[in-house]
């Protein structure tokens, strides 16, 4: 099997580099990582992709590859950090995926910059849809952090390790490579989105599905389930059995799902 090329390197963006890599060829699809990952963790999504779309992976400010830098003092610094590495590559348009805090990233430049993307999907993230269930979930957030509740403990559900230990042990040893990204605290996120003024999205233009694990324990499907529900056009994707990173968890389900959604 011959090896597939990989053309890689740093984009200045905004006081830092953002190291990317890109595989394959045909319409571009652009991977955002988590808040516990970096570009690697996309390894069963990039395998699969590839051979029908161009995928282009990045390490987000402070992770990875991608120095902090001078952290800029804006309310979405990821979705303009994705900007300006689309920029910078001359990708006029493109499908995006983002998982949980790359949701921040991909969301941001669909809802300021439609006609850049083709196909959006939240993959266990609603972020950027100020709805009333992120207020109230990022209320109880809140008091689940008080009460000493450890998001990093709940990446993925109890049946991940027992279903795929080999698996399980490859992320979270992946997750212990990641520094954790000095900036705004998870307690400052969550009261900004719980008071944040609610959004309308019953004419949002680009095509959006959500994706949620049925044993999420950190973004709940009720959560993703009305989040879908006022967005315009959206469908939802439940992957049964998987927690709050169904594309590790379940990648079979996860990949045919995107892949169809992006070929439609």
């Amino acid at each position: 099997m011959t090896q597939m090329a990989v053309d890689s390197g740093a984009a200045p963006v905004d006081g830092t580099e953002l190291y990317y890599e890109i595989t394959g060829d045909g319409p571009w699809m652009v991977l955002a990582h988590g808040g516990e990952g970096t570009r690697i963790h996309w390894w069963q999504q990039v395998a699969r992709f590839r051979n029908d779309l161009r995928c282009l992976v990045y390490d987000a400010r402070g992770f990875g590859q991608s120095p902090a830098g001078r952290f800029p003092a804006r309310p979405n610094v990821y979705a303009d950090d994705l900007l300006g590495l689309l920029d910078h590559l001359g990708v006029e348009r493109a499908n995006l995926v983002g998982h949980s805090m790359g949701g921040l990233a991909v969301s941001g430049v669909a809802q300021q910059h439609p006609g850049r993307v083709r196909r959006l999907v939240m993959s266990d993230s609603p972020f950027n849809f100020a709805t009333a269930a992120l207020s109230e979930w990022s209320a109880q957030m809140l008091t689940r952090l008080a009460n000493g509740f450890d998001v990093m403990a709940h990446l993925y559900s109890a049946r991940f390790a027992e279903r795929a230990p080999d698996l399980a042990y490859v992320y979270q040893a992946l997750n212990r490579l990641n520094p954790r990204l000095e900036g705004p605290t998870g307690v400052e996120v969550y009261e900004a989105w719980r008071d944040q003024p609610l959004g309308d999205y019953r004419d949002f233009e680009v095509p959006t599905l959500f994706i949620v694990g049925t044993d999420d324990e950190l973004t709940l499907p009720p959560l993703m389930k009305a989040t879908s529900g006022a967005v315009h056009g959206s469908t939802l994707l439940e992957i049964d059995g998987a927690g709050h990173s169904g594309y590790a968890e379940r990648a079979e389900v996860f990949n045919e799902a995107v892949l169809d959604f992006c070929r439609d």
